[in-house]
């Protein structure tokens, strides 16, 4: 059965206890609820995969405090480094060459709200997110949608009350050799300024 706790502090160091012991959560962000699961656990991923009955060749974002954590996963360009230090924390998520010696790419964001930097903080690693619906569901903008969406499949939901901005992140593919937004989202094409 899924505990729903409050936002609060003690709750948030919690909520990181239980994702280093392979805990599927779900809390607020600026953008979307998300459901998350610590990205170096292959299991805890797989799980949050199975939450959302989403293919696992779909890749998640990695949910990140700053370009520093980011970087240590993606290959960051001058153009990542210029709109990340612009836009985040913030609605944008970037995608870029991954430093994994298997290649390919990875996205990442750095939610603007206190209760997900609190538990990245805590948690001290990034995790990997989506929106915390069942793939094909309209995304949760609070926390009783996420209740009654995934609650049988997660272990906590942290309620911070409905999101500010309660549309999914713009998603910018920076890893070619032009600029191209995947997801336009809750951060205008013309605020990036793409070259």
């Amino acid at each position: 059965m899924t505990e729903r706790w409050p936002a609060e502090p003690e709750s948030i160091a919690r909520a990181a206890s239980r994702l280093r012991q392979g805990a599927v959560i779900a809390f607020p962000t600026d953008t979307l609820y998300a459901v998350a699961a610590r990205a170096a656990d292959r299991e805890a991923v797989l799980r949050l995969y199975g939450a959302k009955r989403r293919p696992t060749a779909q890749p998640l974002v990695l949910l990140v405090r700053g370009e520093k954590d980011f970087g240590e996963f993606a290959q960051l360009s001058d153009e990542a480094r210029r709109l990340i230090r612009r836009f985040w924390p913030g609605p944008l998520t970037i995608v870029l060459p991954s430093r994994s010696e298997a290649g390919g790419t990875v996205a990442g964001r750095a939610p603007n709200h206190p209760v997900a930097l609190a538990i990245l903080d805590a948690l001290g690693e990034p995790v990997a997110s989506s929106s915390a619906n069942r793939a094909g569901a309209s995304p949760p903008v609070d926390a009783e949608s996420v209740m009654s969406g995934l609650g049988e499949d997660l272990d906590v939901v942290l309620d911070g009350g409905p999101c500010r901005l309660g549309q999914p992140s713009t998603i910018l593919d920076l890893s070619g050799a032009e600029p191209k937004i995947l997801r336009a989202g809750a951060l205008a094409e013309a605020d990036l300024r793409l070259r």
